[in-house]
């Protein structure tokens, strides 16, 4: 049988007087009472000798044994016991006796070292000191109504003494919960809480190790991933994880990535833990939302007790043509992923960076040509090269014509698409991936009310700079506005 823990610290308003000087005074008192616990089993609970009421001071304490007689000066004590304290009366000549009865939590798989149990209670409402009892299996209590949380569950024990004031075995078979090592060096910690809004309460266990709580429903949750198991009285539970890895191509320089984005590429599960790349994890068995650290949305996979789930990550990198050191250049343009035929993209990120992603058909579009789309090959590492266009318009006022409309169309090469409308008097400097372009020019002719569509062939080069000259026509209003802004502009 457990002795009863000595923990319990007080606020001793005045010095506390040893053991030895209560016999003492024990000795030279003629009119002692008596104190006496009955207990089915050995052990030994705690006295303390109360000085006074508000506040409530003690002056000494000493231990006493089970089922014999101890003798004490009349006074006030307070007795305590494991989670349980009663105050007595001591008078001269008179004899107290309480009841202690044994209450056993009994594990039907033999615990380990590693296994983990707790209790926790108040052992005394006057005191507000509570105890936290760790792998105690029996506990000696005092007779009463007592609250203890076992494991992570409310118990109230209702422990009346019996007129005979006998003590009695009180037993409660407990269940066990554990999650196997995925791998024999596994490091992982997995959680445990009750199911619904029993308490607010979380313990955590080792892989390998079980966790013994009362009969229940409970969620289990490990790297993010959850799971509810039913306990029936005395199951014990092993829950099998599988191992979850998000992979990517060798080749993929995820360290480019921290350097231009100044954070490293990840995996979220769940929409709360985060895990490195390439690397094996445990998981329990269900649904995983994993997003990639560019996403703006999850991918949802099914896993199996015991699977091993690889999830394979592309990339791409947009490749401006900056220089290795030139910060300015480098992740300067947004990069936005599409899904086919979808104009909303689910990924953005930088320029110059890989960039991972899960989805098959992909397109791409780069800030500043958002309506121009690359449609992705297959395969890993995919590098898209850009240049720059800059088109420098040449306004002018011609009675009767009009340019109502300029803009980039891609000329094949996996493009599709077109820029957005281009200012007609200003010059405009966008983005391009590498290849065969045309600048299409819509004139509108008011003599037969006809539009015409005029274009201008263009190559981009990676890395480099195209600037194509075209002539608009304004209106004359407008003109007149460019000319004066012009003007203007030469004089400064």
């Amino acid at each position: 049988m457990t002795h009863v823990s000595k923990s319990l610290v007080f606020k001793l308003l005045v010095p506390t007087v040893l053991s030895a000087a209560l016999m003492s005074c024990q000795r030279g008192s003629s009119s002692r009472g008596g104190l006496q616990v009955n207990f089915v089993g050995q052990g030994s609970y705690e006295i303390y000798k109360i000085a006074g009421e508000q506040p409530l001071q003690f002056v000494s304490e000493t231990t006493a044994k089970f089922n014999e007689k101890v003798l004490l000066p009349p006074g006030s004590y307070m007795v305590l016991a494991d989670c349980s304290s009663e105050v007595v009366n001591i008078y001269p000549s008179s004899e107290v006796t309480l009841t202690a009865h044994a209450v056993n939590f009994v594990p039907l798989q033999p615990p380990t070292d590693q296994d983990k149990f707790s209790v926790q209670c108040t052992r005394s409402e006057r005191t507000h000191t509570r105890q936290n009892l760790q792998n105690h299996f029996s506990l000696a209590v005092l007779a009463g109504t007592r609250d203890l949380l076992v494991g992570m569950i409310p118990l109230r024990l209702e422990l009346s003494p019996a007129e005979t004031k006998e003590s009695r075995v009180v037993s409660h078979v407990l269940s066990s919960i554990s999650v196997a090592k995925a791998t024999p060096d596994a490091a992982d910690v997995f959680f445990v809480s009750p199911v619904g809004d029993i308490n607010p309460y979380t313990e955590s266990q080792n892989p390998g190790s079980r966790l013994y709580v009362l009969s229940g429903s409970y969620d289990l949750q490990l790297n993010g991933t959850e799971m509810t198991v039913d306990l029936r009285e005395g199951e014990a539970r092993v829950v099998e994880p599988g191992t979850l890895v998000i992979e990517t191509s060798k080749h993929a320089d995820l360290e480019r990535a921290e350097k231009v984005s100044g954070a490293p590429l990840f995996a979220e599960i769940n929409g709360e833990h985060f895990m490195d790349l390439n690397t094996p994890y445990p998981v329990l068995p269900g649904s995983i939302d994993v997003r990639l650290a560019s996403s703006l949305r999850a991918t949802n996979y099914d896993i199996e007790e015991g699977e091993t789930l690889k999830i394979h990550a592309r990339n791409v990198t947009v490749d401006l043509g900056c220089d290795d050191n030139d910060w300015a250049c480098l992740g300067s343009r947004k990069v936005r992923l599409f899904a086919k035929d979808k104009n909303y993209h689910f990924a953005e990120s930088q320029s110059d960076s890989p960039i991972l992603f899960l989805e098959k058909d992909v397109d791409l579009g780069i800030e500043g040509s958002r309506n121009i789309k690359l449609k992705l090959s297959a395969g890993d590492d995919l590098k898209v090269k850009v240049g720059f266009l800059e088109v420098i318009p040449t306004p002018s006022f011609k009675p009767g014509v009009l340019t109502d409309l300029m803009r980039v169309e891609p000329n094949g090469g996996g493009l599709a698409g077109a820029s957005l409308d281009m200012v007609l008097d200003k010059p405009t400097t966008m983005p391009l991936v590498a290849g065969y372009y045309r600048l299409a020019q819509y004139t509108f002719t008011t003599s037969d009310g006809g539009r015409r569509k005029n274009t201008h062939g263009v190559y981009i080069t990676h890395g480099q700079r195209t600037k194509l000259e075209v002539q608009t026509y304004l209106t004359e209003k407008k003109m007149a506005i460019f000319s004066g802004a012009h003007e203007d502009s030469s004089k400064q």
